[in-house]
């Protein structure tokens, strides 16, 4: 691997320095997860997180993390989370994984997820899988993530998930802001996507638009994933989802995932859990007004 590349978590902080806001929210995370209570976890629900990466700084604490929430929460499929919302069938604490944009580390997350049965899906932007060109790297991390460069999947590494049992979903070709995008440049990047994911994959189910906040997305561009193919599509919204109180169909479900940094507290992450399973809502199975 290239040694221009990212590998530790504390790189990527020294890289990106901290701020006077990060301090003052790490503070304010302490206090609050002194005081979540975590009896609301045993609420019946799904719970969707996803990371970004797994850095070899990080490993233990994705470990740590599995171990905790296996102790309270069933994990379940991708799929499957999504079958039980549609149906309304869910009956107790569910934990789902899913991670974005593609980076080589996912493998080792994958690992990890597999000695606790648990399988993610993972959601890549096929025009980067497989580049190793550092400066093309570089380029597209800077400019498009806003990270520094790190390694990416090969399509051997995306083969190697899918046997592990993991999912492969859509993030669009070269992580699109579809809120910035034309109807026609959308209906061309999903419609190349699923294309390539299809016949690479055999199968490319789930979608998950890049960037994550409503801000990014669009009613045109939700017109046009489903009509793409794909039977579901998933935010960056924290959040976590319990029964419908009516039929639900998957155009009209709007999954909430929560952001995991394995580099941060775990205590940090707990009280996330906590406070979306104290405040679910119906309505997080809905997309908002402006996005119907």
């Amino acid at each position: 691997m290239d040694s221009r590349l990212i590998t530790q978590y504390s790189d990527v902080l020294r890289l990106k320095k901290g701020t006077w806001k990060g301090r003052a929210r790490e503070q304010a995370l302490n206090w609050l997860s002194l005081i979540a209570d975590e009896r609301y976890l045993s609420k019946p629900r799904i719970q969707f997180l996803y990371i970004h990466h797994l850095f070899t700084d990080e490993e233990q604490k994705l470990e740590a993390l599995l171990q905790q929430l296996s102790k309270g929460h069933t994990f379940i499929s991708y799929s499957q989370a999504v079958d039980k919302i549609l149906s309304g069938t869910i009956d107790k604490p569910y934990i789902v994984f899913s991670s974005d944009d593609g980076f080589k580390n996912n493998l080792k997350a994958a690992e990890l997820l597999n000695r606790y049965d648990a399988k993610a899906c993972f959601f890549i932007n096929p025009g980067i899988i497989g580049e190793t060109d550092f400066n093309r790297i570089e380029k597209y991390c800077t400019e498009t993530l806003r990270f520094p460069p790190v390694g990416f999947l090969n399509w051997k590494d995306v083969a190697q998930l899918q046997k592990w049992g993991h999912e492969i979903g859509s993030h669009t070709m070269m992580h699109m802001n579809i809120a910035e995008a034309g109807v026609q440049e959308i209906n061309d990047d999903l419609g190349q996507t699923i294309d390539v994911l299809n016949e690479k994959c055999g199968v490319a189910k789930h979608f998950a638009f890049p960037y994550g906040r409503f801000a990014h997305f669009s009613s045109i561009g939700r017109k046009a994933v489903f009509e793409a193919g794909f039977t579901s599509c998933a935010t960056a919204e924290r959040g976590c989802h319990i029964n419908p109180e009516a039929s639900l169909s998957n155009t009209e479900l709007c999954i909430r995932r929560d952001h995991t940094v394995l580099g941060w507290d775990i205590r940090h992450i707990m009280y996330f859990l906590v406070n979306n399973a104290k405040k679910a809502s119906i309505n997080n199975n809905l997309y908002p007004a402006d996005i119907k």
